[in-house]
Parts: C-alpha cells; sequence; structure tokens
C-alpha cells in the first residue's frame, strides 16, 4: 500500500486528461463522503473514484502510518451550509519517511513532515490509482474562492493553479495569503499565459502552509466558493446587451431563464448538480426558458449557457429549497 500512495504522490502531476468543459466541481464544498480508507474522515467530493476535490486523509490508515487527519468539513461557511478546513499536521515517522518525495511534483522539494493539502482530481483508494486536475478547455483569466486563515507562528497559506495541455504548461498562477483573518475574505489568482495553447486541465493546490518554507503544524486555512473566469474572447460572447435574468431564486418546483440580448443565436442551457454532473440540456433562444424542479433535490444548482460551436457565454448558480 505504502508503494502505491508514493507512486500516486510522486507522479501527481505528470498525467494529463482530455477535457470536455470547465466546470468546476463542488466549488461551495457542500458535497461530502465518507473516506473509504478512512471511515471516520469526509472529503470533500460525492465518493471513492469520483473526480472533485481530494486529500491526503488516506494517510490517516494504519497501513500507511496513521497520520492525522488534515482536511475537515466546517460547518462554519461563507455560504451554503459547508466549507473545508485544511490544517498543517505532522505525519507519524511511519509515513512520512515513504511519502515525503510526495511534494516534488507539485513545489520541486520534499515537504518534509508536515501537510494541509486540498487538491482536486480523481482518486481511487481500491486500486491505488490518481489522475490529477479537472477537465478544463477555455483559457480562463482568474481563480477567485473566499478563504479565513489563522497561521500557527510565521506561516502562509497559497493556493496554486495551473492550466496545461498534454503535460505542457499553458497559464498559472498563485497566491499567498500571510495575515490572519478570523472573517471571509476572497482572494483571486490571475493567469498569467506562458502558451498559445487551448488547455484541457485545470490543476488547483490549496495549502494551509507555506510551500516554499517549513511549514507550522497548527496552521489554520478555511476555503469556499470557488469560481472561475474565462477569456475576455469567451465572455465577449455575451454582448452588453445580453443579459440572463433567473428566477425564483431560490426556486422549488420550476425556475425560470429569462435570456436577452442574443440576436437569436441558438444557444444551449446545460443545468449540473453540486458535483459537476450534467442533470439537464435544452435549446434555448431569445426566450423565457422554464425547467421543471420537481424531481430535484434541495441545494446549490448551476447553469451554463453555450453557443452552437460549445463556447461558454455565460454561467452562474441557484438553488432549489422546498
Amino acid at each position: 500500500m505504502k508503494k502505491h500512495l508514493l507512486i500516486i504522490s510522486a507522479f501527481a502531476f505528470v498525467f494529463g486528461w482530455q477535457a470536455a468543459h470547465a466546470q468546476i466541481i463542488n466549488p461551495g464544498f457542500e458535497t461530502w463522503h465518507s473516506n473509504l480508507a478512512v471511515p471516520t474522515a469526509n472529503d470533500p467530493n460525492s465518493g471513492n473514484a469520483s473526480t472533485g476535490w481530494w486529500d491526503y486523509n488516506l494517510f490517516n490508515y494504519a497501513a500507511v502510518g496513521a497520520s492525522p487527519i488534515s482536511v475537515f468539513q466546517c460547518d462554519t461557511a461563507h455560504s451554503g451550509s459547508y466549507s473545508a478546513r485544511i490544517e498543517t499536521v505532522i505525519y507519524t515517522p511511519a509515513s512520512y519517511t515513504y511519502d515525503a518525495p510526495w511534494g516534488v511534483p507539485f513545489i520541486g522539494h520534499n515537504y518534509l513532515d508536515t501537510l494541509g493539502i486540498l487538491f482536486n482530481g480523481n482518486v481511487n483508494e481500491l486500486t491505488t490509482t490518481f489522475i490529477p486536475g479537472i477537465p478544463c478547455n477555455q483559457n480562463l483569466t482568474q481563480f477567485s474562492f473566499y478563504y479565513k486563515y489563522k497561521p500557527h507562528g510565521v506561516d502562509t497559506a497559497e493556493c496554486r493553479v495551473l492550466l496545461v495541455n498534454h503535460r505542457q504548461a499553458v497559464a498559472g498562477g498563485l497566491v499567498k495569503i500571510n495575515t490572519a483573518s478570523s472573517t471571509w475574505q476572497q482572494a483571486t489568482i490571475t493567469f498569467v499565459s506562458v502558451s498559445s495553447l487551448v488547455p484541457d486541465t485545470l490543476y488547483v493546490l490549496f495549502s494551509s502552509s507555506s510551500l516554499d518554507r517549513k511549514p507550522q503544524p497548527g496552521s489554520v486555512l478555511w476555503v469556499d466558493d470557488v469560481s472561475v473566469v474565462g477569456s475576455a474572447g469567451i465572455n465577449q460572447l455575451l454582448s452588453a446587451e445580453s443579459h440572463v435574468d433567473v428566477f425564483p431564486n431560490p426556486a422549488s418546483n420550476s425556475v425560470n431563464f429569462n435570456i436577452t440580448g442574443l440576436n437569436n443565436t441558438a444557444t444551449t442551457l446545460s443545468i449540473f448538480d453540486i458535483t459537476g454532473k450534467k442533470i439537464n440540456s435544452v435549446a434555448v433562444h431569445n426566450n423565457l426558458t422554464t425547467i421543471n424542479t420537481q424531481v430535484y433535490n434541495n441545494g446549490l444548482y448551476f447553469y451554463q449557457l453555450n453557443d452552437n460551436e460549445g463556447n461558454l457565454i455565460k454561467s452562474d448558480k441557484f438553488s432549489i429549497v422546498k
């Protein structure tokens, strides 16, 4: 088991993933599932072998040293019911002896004996395989999230994002947070482009401690409401006169989308649940479109408008409360 986990960690950023959309999965950290290897731990994803947010809570498993849990479901949220609480913890000797090299592909060096990391990808704990990142074939300009931070001593929380095309960097950026904040603040990363290629994968990594200096056990970072902004060219597909009204919001048995300014251009309206799964898709023009939500569960949902070539026009969220 240790050998397999070492392989997962050491090659985390080596593999690519062909993509078809840029939907952030579980952006509000409302979906949590019990860890397969460590039933006492919850992870912000929809279960084993799902694509979403992952962490190293599985290292709490006795076979890899039973290290402390580092990511927690938290009922203190910027919006909705939950956020992700990331805490820097000290690994047990059995675990970090085998897995200290995990940090090399992320930051270029070992991460010593501490860890407080949340990242995106697809992890299968039964087959001990990991595909990093989420599908994204759009050149993003910004990545934003809300946070609170409680550093222990002199420490710095970080978020690093990277767009790649077949393992080659396309654009990226980072933000460092070194000031304590007991109230929710928004952080925004502006992507710096290094290639004209169209990306296929978005990597995201949150750390409750510095990735360049010795991490301080006990530092805590809360994260909620992740969002992205597409390139200017994509956003301009929705003209200045265009507008989307969503009502009622929250909705109950139905939700209306009043779409104007598309100049009768055919578009597709798609609905996604909190895990990023597409649950409905209809063709629309400049008109009022009503979606029946009687069979939808309470919670947060996302809509996305795309033109007939698949380019993103507009995306936002709405909620169902019955």
